[in-house]
């Protein structure tokens, strides 16, 4: 497997990974507006030319905001969103971050798990961020 920056003509395999298994229901112009903008990161997680994952950031002055992580499906429990979320911090690191954050659903305690064994803290709650289904959000923070 590697991970590699995200190009134009991989959005709509991407897209498509979002509407069957991601849980913040980016559309297809979501992900084209990642692919833009000076402080816009995006990776994806490749194998052959397939598609397992994909992740991104936001890089604002020393701070890196993780946007989007997403494996699809029939490849979890595999070790591939550690592995997307250790280049993202590994690139956050690389531009001089100091700190990551992001949000996570309330009720994604495998997500909440694996953040937390890669050494986020919990720093708070945003009541009823999400939606389809509603839930909150839990805030999340690591120092780099």
């Amino acid at each position: 497997m590697r991970i590699v920056p995200m190009e134009f003509d991989q959005v709509d395999a991407v897209a498509a990974i979002e509407a069957k298994d991601g849980d913040v229901h980016w559309s297809r112009a979501n992900f084209e507006k990642e692919l833009q903008g000076e402080f816009k990161r995006f990776f994806l997680a490749m194998e052959s030319e397939d598609v397992l994952g994909y992740g991104g950031y936001w890089k604002a002055d020393s701070e890196a905001q993780i946007t989007n992580v997403v494996v699809r499906r029939e490849s979890r429990c595999q070790g591939i969103g550690k592995r997307i979320v250790e280049f993202i911090l590994d690139c956050a690191r690389g531009e001089m971050c100091n700190t990551c954050t992001l949000e996570v659903r309330k009720s994604n305690a495998h997500a909440q798990t694996l953040y937390q064994s890669l050494g986020f803290k919990v720093k708070g709650i945003r009541p009823k961020i999400y939606q389809d289904p509603v839930d909150d959000a839990v805030l999340m923070e690591k120092i780099l």
